[in-house]
């Protein structure tokens, strides 16, 4: 009986490391999965407040455009109403004088 024990004693001892091995692997696989699910969550909520970020940018980029729009067409109708007073204006006959403006002298 005791070549059969010290049979199953070697047995064991021999499938113990492979044993061991294959937990080794086992446990680093599932640590390398654990943290690719932590980097996984990471970057989908940097990603979910950068396109908030860039959601609030357009947004405030659309008003602003319609803002200077709004801004451009009422400039233009004041140019226009000063154009129509300009032509308007009756200034024959009215004899003017340019003066030469020179460096360094005010001639005022």
């Amino acid at each position: 009986m005791r070549p059969w024990l010290l049979l199953l004693i070697l047995l064991v001892g021999c499938s113990s490391p492979e044993i061991n091995v294959q937990n080794n692997e086992t446990q680093s696989i599932d640590s390398i999965l654990e943290e690719s699910k932590r980097h996984f969550v990471s970057a989908d909520s940097v990603g979910r407040e950068s396109d908030q970020f860039i959601n609030s940018k357009v947004t405030k980029t659309v008003q602003q455009i319609t803002t200077l729009q709004k801004e451009v067409n009422i400039l233009k109708a004041e140019n226009n109403e000063l154009k129509v007073k300009l032509d308007s204006v009756d200034d024959v006959g009215k004899p003017f004088k340019l003066l030469p403006v020179s460096p360094g002298k005010d001639n005022r």
